[in-house]
């Protein structure tokens, strides 16, 4: 085979020798690519695997969320395109974006209301009665690969349900892009395993990083949940239910009269509940599907609190004395929050990956791949590190020596020493900047001094990610600050590991300059010393707190820094301000362990940048 001749582009530094080194160790192994933000690994990848499809195998390609979905097809059109190949593919999305009977109901529903409205009305679904009647394959494969709102306008067109034609696409299809849960997720997996053959399939999991975090049983109800379960009872007259429901806010307002605000501790789901619960949840289950189906007979989301406390609370109970899973109560400030948490990432995952032929896990941040392959549980495989491959004179590193967001509170001599630095930063940088804190206690700490203000005097408008920010919202401030790269006077402020510092992709203009307050190590709480004290008997004491603690922090800020340099013309200057990046440059990208300066806090007013 000889997968370079399907390579699309004129090739980048290190992609031909990827390609030839994944397509070498491909047939035997396993593959774990590490390369930068701006390498190309999508078509790298997928000219690989087109003599593998050429040969009748079936590729998945597993991304973190439905809508990086299309991504891997786009590409896919571009090569069969270019070299005119028999191949197709289609992006495939769940029932939330498929189900054309759904948009009656609003744009707030969820995957389980989607599921409930087709369970419940399919049977009389025109669309659906129309898919079975009248779907032809014809209309959708002459257009070769299909994104997901091609699928979709084709089947608004003619009347078919848009979910059951890409199901019969996927029966056909060569390439499938969907989102991690119908891989890696068992509840999920059936519905994709009886379309396409796992063990005929080459896996390719996309931004690989993100499995250790995967919590595949967790579930949250609050006391509003119980509240509003309490209401739905008794409408129903179901005297007994919401005598346990009083019991289990009880139990709850103890638990939280013992919190300070964003202080957690475990809970014992039985202690929740009185003696005679089992039939008691029952009940409150059965009363919840009648709630779901009279709110769904009169046109509204079919959701029920009571349904979903009943589900919670039977869930909490099977998984009781389960290895790895913990039960954390947080309060948040006049809430209080249940969390069922599934820490089992290495022993779920393990099985899943003997499924398929072959798997390729991919990200700009799996190093050290040792002990990423160890917490995904993956044997059998063939490392790929791809060198750093930016432009020296496109990017400017610098490390502070003298702060440090070390310990429970930023004082206010700390906290000066970082608004002095981020002000002297944005003299000299004048383009669109974020400010990637490591907390929002670090975040609060720091603008408490005035920083946003400051800010606005500079003539820099100041966008800010808040606390429990709505999507609506947080979209807005997306947008608004990426507009502000006309005239680079935008500043964004959020946490590291928040939506933008971690989801959001901000090409050329749109982000040049980022400034990290602090490392974003987790703080002390209940859940992280379980984290770490389960991860120690899995890997011992010393890997064990480094991959439970210290390297998901090392992930998050790397993953920060790569919201600027999205392409090998991109520019950027990075801050890291924390003295503590000195003793994990092994841990970071390779520009930053190979390029960066040492100075102080009060050096910064004397920073180069790539743009003067």
């Amino acid at each position: 085979m000889n997968a370079i001749k399907y390579f699309p582009y004129t090739p980048r530094p290190h992609q031909f020798e990827a390609i030839k080194e994944i397509e070498s160790n491909l047939r035997l192994k396993n593959i774990c690519l590490h390369a930068p933000t701006g390498f190309g690994k999508t078509p790298v990848i997928m000219s690989t695997l087109i003599p593998f499809i050429l040969r009748g195998l079936k590729v998945i390609w597993a991304v973190r969320t439905g809508n990086e979905t299309d991504r891997p097809i786009e590409e896919l059109k571009i090569i069969t395109r270019k070299l005119n190949l028999p191949i197709f593919g289609i992006s495939y999305r769940g029932k939330k974006d498929m189900c054309l009977l759904a948009e009656r109901f609003g744009e707030e529903l969820d995957y389980s209301d989607v599921s409930y409205i087709c369970r419940l009305m399919r049977k009389n679904c025109q669309f659906y009665l129309n898919y079975k009647d009248k779907f032809d394959f014809k209309p959708y494969i002459s257009k070769g690969p299909l994104l997901y709102n091609e699928v979709y306008s084709v089947s608004k067109r003619l009347d078919l349900c848009p979910y059951y034609v890409q199901r019969a696409l996927a029966k056909i299809a060569d390439v499938v892009s969907l989102s991690y849960n119908y891989v890696v997720n068992p509840i999920f997996e059936w519905s994709i395993r009886v379309l396409i053959p796992f063990s005929r399939s080459i896996l390719v999991v996309d931004e690989a990083h993100n499995l250790q975090n995967l919590e595949l049983n967790s579930d949250t109800i609050t006391l509003g949940t119980i509240r509003r379960a309490r209401k739905e009872a008794e409408e129903f007259n179901a005297e007994n239910v919401v005598s346990m429901l009083n019991y289990a806010e009880d139990r709850m307002l103890e638990i939280h009269s013992s919190l300070e605000d964003e202080e957690d501790t475990e809970f014992n789901p039985q202690e929740l509940l009185p003696e005679d619960y089992l039939a008691l949840l029952d009940e409150a289950e059965h009363v919840g599907e009648l709630v779901r189906k009279e709110k769904l007979e009169k046109g509204s989301r079919p959701r029920s609190s009571l349904y979903h406390f009943a589900s919670f609370m039977i869930s909490a109970l099977d998984l009781i004395d389960t290895e790895g899973i913990a039960f954390i109560a947080e309060r948040v400030e006049d809430n209080l929050k249940l969390n069922i948490w599934d820490m089992r990432a290495s022993e779920i995952l393990s099985e899943r990956w003997l499924l398929f032929r072959r798997c390729i896990f991919c990200s700009g941040t799996l190093k050290p791949i040792e002990a990423f392959v160890e917490t995904i549980g993956l044997s059998n495989y063939h490392s790929i590190v791809v060198p750093n491959i930016y432009n020296r004179s496109n990017i400017a590193i610098y490390i502070l020596n003298d702060v440090s967001t070390r310990g429970e509170e930023l004082s206010l001599e700390m906290a000066s020493r970082y608004v002095k630095a981020i002000m002297d930063f944005l003299n000299v940088v004048k383009t669109n900047t974020a400010i990637f804190t490591a907390s929002y206690r670090i975040q609060e700490a720091i603008l408490s001094l005035g920083l946003a203000r400051k800010i606005e005097k500079l003539g820099f408008k100041v966008f800010i990610e808040h606390k429990n920010m709505t999507g609506p919202k947080s979209r807005k401030i997306l947008e608004n600050f990426k507009k502000a790269s006309i005239n680079g006077n935008g500043v964004l402020i959020a946490p590291i590991g928040g939506r933008f510092a971690e989801g959001a992709d901000f090409p050329g203009r749109e982000l040049e300059a980022i400034f990290l307050v602090g490392i974003p190590f987790a703080k002390p709480s209940v859940r992280i010393k379980l984290y770490i004290e389960y991860y120690t008997k899995l890997y011992g004491s010393e890997r064990g707190r480094f991959y439970a603690y210290t390297l998901p922090a090392l992930r998050r800020a790397s993953q920060a820094l790569g919201r600027a340099i999205r392409s090998l013309e991109d520019k950027g200057v990075f801050i890291l301000g924390d003295q503590r990046y000195l003793s994990y440059l092994e841990f970071l990208p390779e520009y930053v362990k190979e390029w960066h300066k040492i100075i102080s806090y009060d050096e910064v007013d004397a920073i180069k940048v790539p743009w003067t």
